[in-house]
């Protein structure tokens, strides 16, 4: 059973020990990167030896943040490391674990997410906070620390994308106070906004076209379903970066207050993605499939065929509005 540690707890674990890899989970989005890379840089600057994971999946959106002035926060001959310890950022579960470390023994997971399963031998979770990057904000002084430029984008690109640039329900007046902290510290916001929310491919403009062309609506409008096939990914040439943030697309048709998007993944199967309005619950509904999150953002994963796949998440949709 992983034992549960307070911040201050965490802070004096992470000093006591000398070398680090950091993970990040499966499909990395940008709570995950901007987090591992804050406490790579954190740790770094402590003295400590410290990488992040050399993730298979990072995408070209995502590199810039994992580079610094003393050069990059992840190599291969990170993964060798003698007597490193692994912690994990924005990790839910074992089955979240990057490509590569599914094995991996994690020291300490630093969360936010309620539904953590408790897979590392410690962890602190913060249920209450928007995004993971919220947590490393907090801990930096605690561990000694002044953000310096590097960490505070990083931090900045946590809090930002884990909140549809401060458009989600979680955001909370913390989330605003630690974004201005960013900007104080150095952070350059625009071109980070710029990047991850105003700058689309063709290619994910064609996506968003095919998904409204296809939605399908149940309970009066009020819940959208769509599924991207691995096929559509594989013939509009789309790459990881198109698909970042794509699990919230229903919700942006108006009357939709249940948004379901299904995307088949490496194996075949599909993971699913449920983003509501205040007044559902996302976590309970994937809960009912083997899934978690938070109440307005969820998902997991089903090993089934795509008509199997949509009637198991509309099932437990239906828990919660009649379709």
């Amino acid at each position: 059973m992983s034992r549960q540690l307070t911040l201050p707890e965490t802070a004096a674990y992470l000093k006591e020990h000398d070398k680090y890899l950091i993970l990040s989970h499966r499909r990395p989005d940008g709570d995950t990167v901007g987090s591992c890379a804050a406490l790579c840089l954190a740790l770094r600057a402590m003295g400590k030896t410290a990488w992040v994971y050399p993730n298979p999946q990072f995408t070209p959106k995502f590199r810039p943040f994992l580079e610094s002035a003393s050069g990059p926060l992840c190599q291969t001959e990170a993964k060798a490391l003698p007597g490193q310890t692994v912690i994990s950022c924005d990790i839910a579960s074992a089955g979240l674990l990057p490509f590569g470390m599914e094995q991996a023994s994690v020291e300490l997971a630093i969360d936010h997410h309620g539904t953590n399963s408790g897979f590392a031998a410690r962890t602190h979770v913060e249920a209450d906070k928007a995004a993971c990057g919220e947590i490393l904000h907090a801990l930096l002084p605690l561990l000694g620390v002044e953000p310096d430029k590097a960490m505070a984008e990083a931090i900045y690109v946590a809090v930002s994308t884990d909140t549809g640039c401060f458009r989600y329900a979680n955001v909370t007046a913390n989330t605003f106070a630690v974004a201005a902290a960013c900007v104080r510290a150095g952070a350059e916001i625009y071109p980070i906004n710029r990047v991850m929310f105003d700058t689309k491919r063709h290619a994910r403009m064609q996506l968003e076209a095919w998904l409204t062309r296809t939605m399908a609506f149940y309970a009066d409008g009020r819940v959208a379903l769509n599924a991207i096939p691995r096929a559509l990914v594989d013939e509009l040439g789309l790459i990881e970066d198109d698909l970042d943030d794509i699990a919230g697309f229903g919700r942006g048709m108006e009357g939709v207050e249940i948004g379901v998007m299904l995307r088949q993944v490496e194996d075949g199967a599909w993971k699913v993605s449920v983003r509501t309005s205040p007044a559902f619950d996302a976590a309970r509904i994937c809960a009912r499939f083997g899934g978690g999150g938070h109440r307005g953002a969820a998902g997991g994963t089903l090993h089934q065929d795509l008509e199997t796949a949509e009637q198991t998440v509309l099932s437990s949709v239906g828990e919660e509005v009649a379709l």
